[in-house]
């Protein structure tokens, strides 16, 4: 890959979209490119803007809406555009670059509204998430902290501040039954939070973090998960 070529991952690496070989390249191109670290960064901060807000559910009857739809409607032929002439390098460049802007923000935006997707997949999308777009833990703040809880359950959570960004990662939850599910919160003077919903023992979560939360909270709730805590915390980890 080239270097005009790495230019143009910026918005792609900001919201954690290249791998192997392209992410290795980079990271060797950032150190060299002051105009791409800093594209990077302004990237980086408007997903944390965006993936701030609380996302929201879709309607109600959207799931059932949207699959009647599908086995109605038939699908369009693909358009076929003849063969553009060749266009000088320097527009490519210039129109590659503008492309993964503008890719990086539609990212950005899906994750903010990402409720209507979720609800494609859930009967019962549950109460409002805070939404998250990317993962804190290659953040320049980023931060572990660790919490233990009862019956051995444990946590490691990595925060970044200057993202608004916290990733919670679960070890040894117990198995739950049927119907029931593990709901994250964030927790400070504002009340709890809900940060995500987990149906299996371990795994996972990545919200984003409101400046004032100062504790992750784990409860026990219905599989649907509750606008409020209705079970004491099996697991607590306090934020740096």
């Amino acid at each position: 890959m080239t270097a005009p070529d790495l230019h143009v991952l910026t918005g792609a690496y900001a919201l954690d979209a290249v791998t192997g070989l392209e992410r290795a390249a980079f990271d060797r191109h950032l150190g060299e490119c002051p105009v791409c670290a800093h594209e990077v960064q302004e990237f980086r901060e408007t997903a944390g803007i965006l993936g701030a807000a609380a996302a929201e559910g879709p309607p109600g009857g959207f799931r059932d809406r949207v699959l009647a739809t599908i086995t109605t409607t038939r699908q369009l032929p693909p358009d076929v555009d003849p063969v553009p002439s060749p266009e000088p390098r320097a527009h490519r460049t210039w129109r590659s670059r503008t492309g993964i802007a503008v890719a990086a923000v539609a990212a950005a935006a899906a994750v903010l509204f990402g409720g209507i997707s979720i609800g494609l997949h859930e009967t019962d999308p549950g109460p409002a998430q805070v939404a998250a777009p990317a993962d804190p833990r290659g953040a320049p703040d980023a931060t572990t902290v660790h919490g233990d809880g009862t019956s051995g359950a444990a946590a490691n959570a990595t925060l970044s501040r200057q993202l608004g960004l916290v990733t919670v990662q679960t070890r040894h939850l117990p198995a739950l039954g049927s119907g029931q599910a593990y709901q994250f919160w964030l927790m400070g003077p504002r009340g709890p939070q809900s940060a995500g919903l987990l149906r299996t023992g371990d795994g996972t979560i990545t919200a984003a973090l409101p400046p004032d939360t100062d504790r992750i909270g784990v409860t026990v709730e219905p599989a649907t998960g509750s606008p409020q805590p209705t079970t004491a915390p099996i697991l607590l980890v306090g934020l740096a």
